[in-house]
């Protein structure tokens, strides 16, 4: 039987490479690795800052000796080389707009069946980077949450920050010089369980709010100030910081 938790020969060569070009551009500070489950699947989830996450935390959790499965947005994987090395890598298409409906059913169908044979799906629950004036996470959407209930497995919760001074929201590269700070947590496991007489989705929408408030927690600690008391909702109010403008 093959080890669920093998790290794939392709992400073995890109770290040799990517990982010297990625101290070189940032100064690294991963917290919380003895918290990442030693072997069985495991959902992490993080609040999305910039398009450089993926890459700190897939940093993070490989030197934890986790590799991670990611829920990435459908067009990625449409994208000439990108795209292959996606799907080479068992990284798991997640469709949106016009083409969601039952292909997001499937993301989240093969996430779960990611879990269930030992492995760890990483995702931000918010869906996409965030839109909050001061950068804090935004209120999510419940996919996180289905899957943690559907499978019973443990949610590591995780923050990041950092990551938009390396690669701010729009840009076409990374801003190099001079070197970025750039920081991951990993809490605690957190076990998610329905309450008697709950419904799935009452169930979802309150898991969600505390994959949430453990996420922004782990934030506020790595920020040293205090969170908002409530998150920003991006169906109310889309403004996007870098450009002050909304929808």
């Amino acid at each position: 039987m093959s080890d669920p938790r093998a790290v794939p020969s392709l992400i073995t060569v890109a770290q040799a490479f990517a990982r010297p070009v990625a101290r070189a551009w940032t100064r690294r500070t991963w917290t919380g690795l003895e918290n990442l489950p030693e072997s069985g699947g495991a959902l992490v989830v993080c609040n999305h800052l910039s398009v450089y996450d993926p890459i700190a935390i897939g940093d993070a959790l490989l030197t934890g000796c986790v590799p991670p499965r990611f829920l990435a947005k459908g067009p990625l994987f449409d994208v000439p080389v990108l795209g292959a090395a996606l799907r080479a890598t068992g990284q798991i298409p997640v469709a949106r707009g016009a083409r969601a409906g039952t292909r997001a059913s499937s993301a989240l169908d093969a996430a779960q069946d990611a879990i269930t044979r030992g492995q760890i799906v990483a995702m931000f629950p918010e869906g996409t980077l965030t839109r909050d004036p001061e950068l804090w996470p935004m209120r999510a959407r419940l996919g996180a949450a289905r899957i943690a209930l559907d499978t019973g497995a443990p949610v590591i919760p995780a923050a990041v920050w950092g990551t938009r001074e390396v690669w701010p929201y729009g840009a076409r590269r990374p801003h190099v010089p001079p070197r970025r700070d750039v920081q991951v947590s990993f809490g605690r496991p957190v076990r998610l369980e329905a309450a008697d007489g709950e419904s799935p989705r009452d169930a979802a929408i309150r898991c969600t709010g505390e994959i949430m408030e453990e996420i922004v927690a782990l934030v506020a600690q790595i920020r040293g100030i205090a969170p908002p008391a409530e998150l920003h909702d991006p169906r109310a109010d889309a403004f996007r910081p870098e450009d002050g403008h909304r929808r």
